[in-house]
């Protein structure tokens, strides 16, 4: 169960890395993901009252996803680093739930880490 655990939590890290590449305005792997995060830099710039410009925002998330995606690589930080991850996509997902935001990448996102922790314990 250690090499399922492994390969599924080593999977998700390299996922989260390659998707902070949209959170930058590289449409990676298309255009549809650069508008869709261009779009929640915006609504997290204003989240921030206007503390974050969308830029910053967007370099924000992008270094989140490239800090949890590294943990969840390296064995030793994985659990925490999904525990953490998953305590702020379950904060983001009530908000965009209060705000009417898309819910298919938040539900996508707490069922990956779901995933990765449930195999991380067995």
């Amino acid at each position: 169960m250690r090499t399922l655990s492994d390969l599924t939590s080593i999977t998700f890290g390299a996922l989260c890395i390659t998707s902070a590449l949209p959170f930058i305005g590289i449409p990676f792997p298309n255009q549809a993901w650069a508008s869709y995060y261009a779009d929640k830099n915006r609504w997290m710039s204003r989240l921030s009252s206007g503390y974050l410009t969308p830029k910053q925002a967007g370099y924000a998330g992008a270094l989140l996803r490239v800090a949890v995606g590294s943990c969840c690589i390296y064995q030793p930080t994985r659990f925490a680093a999904l525990l953490v991850n998953g305590a702020v996509v379950c904060r983001g997902t009530m908000v965009a739930y209060r705000d009417g935001r898309p819910m298919t990448p938040q539900w996508t996102m707490l069922g990956a880490i779901g995933l990765c922790l449930i195999l991380e314990k067995l």
